[in-house]
């Protein structure tokens, strides 16, 4: 898994900075993001996050 992880990223932050013009020394910067947006992909809902009924009962 970590070679598709790796792959996904790699593309991703290519992808990124195609995006942005091509810039020259934000390569860091695309692939943090790219990073980042595979993490939010991974990362499995906590109940906290996906029940509003959580928010409700905080308020009664």
């Amino acid at each position: 898994m970590p070679e598709q992880r790796k792959e996904w990223i790699t593309k991703r932050a290519y992808e990124l900075w195609e995006q942005a013009g091509r810039p020259d020394g934000q390569d860091h910067e695309h692939w943090a993001q790219a990073s980042a947006e595979w993490e939010g992909l991974e990362a499995p809902n906590t109940p906290a996050e996906s029940s509003p009924g959580v928010w409700d009962e905080e308020d009664e």
